[in-house]
């Protein structure tokens, strides 16, 4: 049994023993809760692994991709509904939509046999995470919460880049990657006084239940001194995620909380089905074509990782 699945086993477990993410403080009765907040961390993308390991195929190497650290404001923007279900220990079922976006602009060097290339690109990944599940209100102050998410994820990458030396080339690349996954998660809640609550939060598993196919699509043009070339590939693109969060919500006025948290996130992504070329002056460039296909076809990670803060807002229905 791996590790992930023993993990999911007792969660599992755990949830049949008392008869089942978000809720980061209890609600009273049927409440619509209003969330919004920003995230202070690193984003490192897939896309920077898929680049690196294509160039090596052009007699390029990268250095690691700079600025990858950064302010987002758009962060568990979202709402959700708590339906109660009276006093006993399935206390309510929830549903949520919660959105995410974070963006870079990364600069980074590459080295080639007689040359250096200056190369920036914009990253953009979003996120949307539609939830249900319920709460379990195992003890007075404590509270469990298994969720199920469906994700809708979306990147775009713009990259110019320019080359010094022998020989010297000018390039864009646009790269955009769409797919949706079934994630399970779960939730646990302490309330440490009437105003302060401790929550850990998970995503646990994936795909479950679902998975799209989703598209991966890559068009690189360069102009170069020593024979321009086009470069394209594209597959279907998948993805699963597990996401620690660690945090505290603290009251400041009835119905409004301010929550802080740690977050960090893995998610995996893989194209398959993939077809790739590059097409040069003198035809077809095999070897390039061969680093384009693997490149996709490798499992690769985004990685997530940073602080979060925000306020909640609860609306009695």
């Amino acid at each position: 049994m791996t590790y992930r699945n023993l993990i999911l086993f007792i969660l599992l477990a755990v949830s049949s023993i008392f008869t089942g993410l978000s809720a980061q403080g209890k609600v009273e009765g049927s409440t619509l809760r209003l969330k919004g907040g920003f995230f202070y961390g690193t984003m490192k993308t897939d896309i920077e692994k898929r680049n690196t390991f294509a160039d090596f195929f052009g007699a390029q190497v990268n250095e690691d991709y700079r600025n990858a650290r950064g302010l987002d404001l758009i962060n568990n923007l979202g709402a959700e509904y708590f339906h109660s279900l009276g006093g006993g220990l399935l206390s309510n079922v929830f549903f949520g939509l919660h959105l995410n976006s974070f963006g870079r602009d990364y600069q980074w060097k590459s080295y080639y046999p007689v040359g250096v290339g200056l190369k920036e690109g914009q990253g953009r990944l979003g996120y949307e995470d539609i939830s249900a599940g319920v709460t379990l209100a195992v003890a007075p102050s404590f509270r469990i919460l298994p969720k199920y998410v469906i994700r809708k994820m979306d990147q775009r990458f713009d990259g110019t880049y320019l080359g010094l030396g022998s020989p010297s080339f000018f390039g864009t690349q646009g790269i955009t990657t769409t797919a949706i996954s079934g994630l399970l998660g779960v939730g646990f809640e302490y309330d440490f006084n009437p105003d302060v609550t401790f929550f850990a939060d998970f995503l646990i598993y994936g795909p479950f239940l679902y998975r799209s196919k989703g598209s991966y699509e890559n068009e690189l043009i360069t102009l170069s001194t020593g024979g321009s070339s086009y470069a394209y590939a594209n597959g279907a693109y998948t993805f699963s995620s597990q996401k620690v969060t660690l945090g505290a919500t603290y009251q400041i006025i009835p119905k409004l909380r301010l929550f802080a948290s740690l977050d960090q996130e893995r998610i995996q992504t893989k194209g398959e089905s993939v077809s790739a070329f590059v097409l040069g002056t003198s035809g077809l460039n095999e070897l390039a074509t061969v680093g384009q296909y693997l490149a996709l076809s490798n499992e690769e990670r985004i990685k997530l990782s940073g602080f979060k803060f925000g306020v909640t807002y609860d609306i009695g229905m």
